[in-house]
């Protein structure tokens, strides 16, 4: 994997002008088919949801693998924002909520694998806790559950011990305090508990999940707080999670279970006494880790969501007999261990908040009235893909995709269908290590071409599109040191494209004037500074002649003035960024002057600096976006006339959207989740909609993917 400073973005002027024109509908907030993801402190690994500051909005407690557990606070509105976070013991396995000291306010019961405590947090109103009280439990508590086993009105816990093969009782006193546990035997490394009245004698049982056994253990309560075991109930290899809904409607609480081991889930449904039927099994994803139950199409009947360690969760629609609908996947983040369910919009059907322990992020899908939930498409392109251009390669106004392929040294071309799918990619050779494509028609015969940058052959390859969605090989030109980045644009005012290079390993710009027929005069360097890592053009002093500017390695925006005739002029050298490595040039505040935006990897944020028209900028404004921005571009997604924002964050995975406000501002963070390691991206109309999507690449699985813009 190579350094960030090799992943660039151009964006011109032109460019981003584009979606000025575009749409005749308006949306308050841009939208995309992908499930959305917050911060959520660092390793997340799983989640209760619950109403914690008393507003009327759920909420996510979510256990963090250090030793903590942060509050997100929803409002209502389908986002959830970083409020507190708590310390807990280490390495914090689940968690579950009650009113322990019966004060009104919820209270969190956190089990810590590796410090074997369950930590009591207080709730202290508005969302906040007391500090942590730890209780001794047995070995590697797993799972918590919460209820009143001596029916004494006062909240007690239930912990499954995964390395001492044991059930821990802590009977609550009522003040938020727990009497000295005492401890039932179960099967081989207990995963999961439960309570439930699983007998029906108005009495909370407990249904545990034994990882080695295979099996799922019932203890009925005996109402004194104390219980006994009832049978062992076989079900797949490695159970790790279950839950209980009465799935056939029959009135008796039905079970379902998640095995690890063979991919599928259990449905062991209830016949009376606390005893189950032997089990239906269910395909689901690859090696799930967690299980939910929702009703996420509003039919009254119980469904299932189950998070997979593949990226996903599977959605298995309950038919109300006990029996479910084949799994429907959809992405949810990458690290995906735990999901939950929860209505965190105003709409009738039951969310899914997933905890993303590789991005640290807390993903939300949220459920379509039809059981559906948001998924973005994820197309293969060859290996290690790092740049993406969209065009129309054959004239049809179907929007296709150029796409690099580093390792093999190809562009794969990607058709579009017109509705958000394509076909299977077509690869062209290059030069070695191309990085960065840009579309354009550089032989005027108006079909789209390619230049594509090869950085470790130091040359630009062009592709000359033949208007049928082919192209044959064009031009190869000579430019300076690691090429990384490219921008288009008419330097000398002929009707011709030309070509502004960024060559990061000599600090140059090659500008490579087009004579119009698909090939270019002899390059021409000019110096910027240390290490550019973007390139893109703009009018910066209103004199009818575009600028080069690069954004440097060296915290830097270099600016070449362009002297109408192909030649520039060496301009200043403007301090700004923290390891600058996109760079756009728009018009952000409406006053027909360039402005520019710059993602910094050095400190996670977006710099907006607003042009003066005398080629110097105001201070710019800086908004946090998160890990480790690689990718900006801009384009009005949400059909206001004022342009937005979109970047990728590749230590998060996540797309990032902010929204523009007008006057150069920018509002409305939201953020998306994406799969590993997005790098470049590109806006267009995918899906025929006239909404502008977004098309990304993700480096480590070797697809681009494509998020749909759904702002209404």
């Amino acid at each position: 994997m190579r350094p960030i400073a090799s992943f660039s973005l151009r964006l011109s002027l032109g460019t981003a002008a584009m979606c000025m024109a575009l749409p005749v509908w308006a949306s308050s907030t841009p939208t995309f088919n992908a499930p959305q993801a917050f911060a959520s402190g660092a390793a997340p690994t799983a989640i209760v949801v619950a109403d914690f500051n008393g507003d009327g909005f759920q909420d996510a407690a979510v256990t963090n693998n250090g030793g903590a557990v942060t509050l997100m606070l929803g409002s209502g509105n389908g986002v959830l924002k970083l409020s507190k976070t708590f310390t807990v013991g280490s390495q914090p396995a689940g968690l579950a909520a009650g009113d322990f000291n019966g004060d009104g306010f919820l209270d969190l019961a956190v089990v810590n694998y590796n410090s074997n405590t369950v930590s009591i947090l207080l709730g202290a109103g508005a969302g906040d806790f007391q500090p942590a009280i730890d209780y001794a439990v047995f070995k590697q508590p797993y799972s918590v559950a919460v209820g009143d086993f001596n029916k004494d009105g006062k909240l007690d816990l239930a912990v499954a011990n995964y390395g001492s093969n044991n059930v821990s009782i802590l009977l609550g006193n009522g003040d938020g305090s727990f009497q000295t546990p005492k401890n039932y035997a179960t099967g081989v490394n207990p995963r999961a508990v439960l309570a439930a009245d699983l007998n029906g004698d108005g009495i909370l049982d407990l249904a545990v999940a034994n990882y080695f056994s295979n099996t799922v253990q019932i203890l009925l309560g005996k109402g004194d707080g104390t219980f006994q075991t009832l049978a062992d109930f076989a079900v797949q290899a490695k159970p790790v999670s279950l839950v209980t809904a009465d799935f056939n409607g029959d009135g008796i609480p039905d079970l379902a279970v998640a095995n690890a081991g063979s991919n599928d889930v259990s449905i062991l449904l209830g016949a009376g006494g606390g005893l189950f039927s032997p089990p239906a099994n269910f395909l689901c994803g690859a090696a799930p880790a967690s299980i939910a139950v929702g009703d996420f199409n509003s039919d009254g009947k119980p469904d299932l969501v189950v998070a997979d360690t593949s990226n996903n969760v599977a959605i298995l629609i309950g038919k109300g007999t006990g029996a479910f609908q084949k799994a429907v996947f959809y992405f949810s983040g990458v690290g995906t261990v735990f999901a939950a369910t929860g209505n965190f919009t105003s709409s009738t059907s039951t969310d899914v908040v997933v905890a993303d322990e590789t991005a640290n992020t807390v993903s939300m899908l949220v459920a379509h009235p039809t059981g559906a939930f948001p998924r973005e498409r994820g197309f293969s392109v060859g290996n290690e893909p790092e740049s993406v251009a969209a065009g129309d390669f054959r004239n049809t106004s179907k929007v296709d995709l150029a796409v690099v392929d580093y390792s093999n040294n190809a562009v794969a071309i990607l058709l579009g269908n017109g509705n958000g799918t394509f076909l299977s990619p077509v690869n062209y050779p290059v030069q070695n290590g191309p990085v960065f494509v840009v579309v354009g028609d550089f032989n005027n015969d108006h079909n789209q071409d390619l230049a594509v940058v090869c950085e470790y052959s130091n040359s630009v390859s062009i592709l000359l599109g033949n208007g049928d969605g082919t192209f044959r090989a064009g031009a190869t030109v000579t430019v300076g040191n690691r090429p990384i980045a490219v921008a288009l644009g008419d330097f000398n005012k002929d009707g011709n494209l030309d070509l502004a290079v960024a060559n990061n390993g000599d600090s140059t710009v090659s500008i490579l004037l087009g004579k119009g027929d698909g090939s270019f005069h002899s390059a021409v360097d000019y110096p910027v500074d240390t290490y550019p890592q973007s390139i893109a053009i703009g009018d910066l002093t209103l004199n009818g002649k575009v600028d080069v500017l690069t954004a440097n390695n060296s915290n830097t925006i270099s600016i070449l003035n362009g002297s109408g005739d192909g030649a520039f002029a060496i301009g200043p050298n403007i301090s700004i960024g923290s390891n600058p490595v996109c760079l756009a040039v728009a018009d952000f505040n409406g006053d027909g002057i360039p402005d520019i935006a710059l993602a910094n990897a050095g400190n996670d944020t977006v710099s907006v600096a607003l042009g003066t028209g005398a080629g110097v900028f105001a201070p710019a404004v800086s908004y946090d976006v998160g890990g480790q921005p690689a990718y900006l571009v801009v384009a009005d997604f949400n059909g206001d006339g004022i342009p937005d924002m979109v970047v990728s964050n590749r230590s998060n995975d996540t797309m990032l959207v902010l929204q523009g406000a007008g006057g150069g501002a920018f509002k409305q963070q939201l953020g998306y989740a994406v799969n590993a390691e997005p790098l470049g991206m590109a806006a267009g109309n995918f899906a025929g909609t006239g909404k502008l999507g977004v098309a990304v690449v993700t480096y480590q699985v070797n697809q681009v993917s494509v998020l749909l813009n759904t702002s209404k």
